[in-house]
């Protein structure tokens, strides 16, 4: 079977958002066991089904660890976000053949299907989570996911949320605790036709990231239409305008220090390429979040789900094992 690289984040709860004292992995126990229809959901994976965006649009909570190993220490799952509509675009000669074009054709999959929009993989150990991505489907799906499956059961009050917090070091694997200021870099600018992208959240990171370009940073800092007009026109027609956008906290002239937490939660979802972080002295090389690259089996452009999950586990159990997490395994 072929394999490809891909790359396993660590995230974990951020409790301070959410009452009650029970671990992650625990509550998500608990809702699998609740009766939904006379049936446990975690038996069901139609009573997982959970309509987040109101568009018609699917995301399920799809492939679980077995109900007989639910009270050992790890807990994985697979999230799958599926799309309504049955037909897909697609190219049905063969690639080798020789030809003045490819042509395009709508095929129909069937009125029940559904089309795969993404997959996340993650593995839950007590308030510890790593999770595999995928390009449609990212981190803050899975929070929003678990945030509406738990409030459904009952463990979160209505208003609390599940948030995933980010484990940021310095390239060389340091950690700063406090920071005194964040770099944030913003999407380009290329022309009217760029698509604007997620790069920034609000200073609680409660609000569902929002496109961004460098423009909408500077109507933000409150530079009106006029003025943007004006550095719009200085761009010549092959060219872009890049921006980074710096964030501190002054008191009397003075900067206040960005706590880890903090800089953790905001910057949750951000890629580390796009952030800076000075400190005692600028966080050489770079920032990055405590992640790992593993090969994993793939059958086209699908991963294997067992060889997703138990990669992300050994991630976790090497991360522990090293101290960089402090998460205990059964034996």
């Amino acid at each position: 079977m072929a394999s490809k690289k891909y790359t396993i984040q660590y995230r974990y709860l951020n409790t301070d958002k959410i009452s009650g004292n029970g671990h992650l992995k625990e509550r998500i126990i608990s809702a699998m066991r609740d009766q939904t229809h006379g049936q446990e959901v975690g038996k069901n994976a139609r009573s997982r089904i959970i309509d987040l965006d109101q568009d018609s649009s699917y995301v399920i909570l799809n492939r679980i660890t077995d109900p007989s190993a639910w009270d050992n220490s790890v807990f994985t799952g697979q999230i799958i976000h599926l799309q309504e509509g049955a037909d897909v675009a697609a190219v049905l000669q063969s690639l080798e053949e020789d030809a003045t074009e490819f042509l395009l054709r709508q095929v129909n999959l069937g009125e029940r299907a559904r089309v795969l929009r993404g997959v996340l993989y993650f593995a839950s150990v007590g308030n510890h989570i790593g999770l595999l991505e995928s390009q449609q489907v990212k981190g803050r799906t899975l929070e929003r996911y678990l945030t509406s499956l738990l409030q459904r059961q009952g463990s979160l009050r209505v208003g609390e949320a599940v948030l995933l917090n980010s484990s940021f070091r310095a390239a060389d694997g340091k950690k700063l605790m406090e920071a005194h200021d964040i770099s944030i870099s913003a999407e380009p600018n290329r022309g009217p036709s760029a698509e604007a992208t997620r790069v920034l959240e609000d200073e609680a990171a409660r609000v569902q990231r929002e496109g961004s370009t460098v423009f909408d940073v500077l109507r933000t800092l409150g530079w009106d239409e006029t003025a943007i007009e004006s550095l719009r026109n200085e761009v010549p027609d092959d060219g872009w305008i890049e921006g980074f956008f710096r964030v501190a906290i002054k008191r009397r002239g003075r900067k206040k220090n960005i706590s880890r937490a903090t800089i953790d939660e905001a910057l949750r979802n951000i890629d580390p390429s796009d952030l800076g972080l000075n400190g005692e002295g600028v966080e050489k090389g770079g920032v990055v979040k405590l992640s790992t690259q593993r090969q994993i089996r793939t059958d086209g452009s699908l991963q294997d789900p067992e060889d997703a999950v138990e990669q992300i586990v050994n991630a976790m159990r090497e991360w522990a094992a090293s101290g960089k997490i402090d998460c205990t395994f059964d034996e």
